[in-house]
């Protein structure tokens, strides 16, 4: 018996080639977390897939147990085209897509997960500093699932370097005087804090 179809919003996390009349592309949603979906294209191209980042509204139609969907009508909500112009920015955000792909199906709520994710896509797209960016969704994820990222990583450092994290990661991202330099060795040593101390693919 077929899945009934339903209606959803999400951000795309994932989107593929263009194969035999069809692009595979991955859904991120707060109501129903991740969603592997199949697009197929009419012949006379008048079908279109939407971009990678965007957030869009769409009927998706369930295959047989509902593992993957194919994706029908679909209406843009929010383009981030901005991210596409830069190297940087496309590959911070492709990261951070990433772990959200790699870790969705554990999350304790997707609605959650999906605002951070949200917002993070959003500062990149403005142009926001990426390390900075990537930094900060990393560590409001990981706290939001619960893990003591806090107290036993960011305390962990010398009050030189706590005081700027505090401020980088609870202060707007345009208020970050910190040198990239030492964003990005933040985020790395933040990065093998998680994989060590978490059950977080990344």
């Amino acid at each position: 018996m077929a899945l009934p179809s339903f209606s959803v919003e999400g951000l795309v996390v994932s989107r593929g080639d263009l194969i035999e009349g069809h692009c595979d592309l991955s859904l991120f949603s707060a109501r129903r977390g991740l969603l592997k979906c199949r697009r197929r294209l009419a012949a006379n191209k008048s079908s279109t897939v939407p971009d990678l980042f965007s957030e869009i509204e769409a009927v998706v139609n369930p295959i047989g147990e509902g593992q993957l969907c194919y994706l029908g009508e679909w209406r843009l909500l929010k383009s981030r085209a901005g991210i596409g112009v830069d190297y940087k920015r496309l590959e911070a955000a492709g990261a951070l897509a990433r772990i959200i792909s790699l870790n969705a199906r554990w999350l304790a709520t997707f609605d959650h997960a999906s605002a951070l994710f949200g917002k993070a896509l959003d500062a990149l797209d403005a142009g926001a500093p990426c390390e900075t960016a990537r930094l900060k969704a990393i560590f409001l994820l990981v706290r939001s699932e619960g893990y003591p990222v806090e107290e036993d990583w960011r305390m962990g450092w010398l009050e030189k370097d706590r005081v700027a994290l505090g401020n980088l990661l609870f202060e707007p991202i345009e208020s970050c005087g910190v040198s990239s330099k030492d964003i990005k060795r933040w985020r790395q040593d933040l990065e093998k804090w998680v994989v060590a101390e978490t059950d977080f693919v990344l």
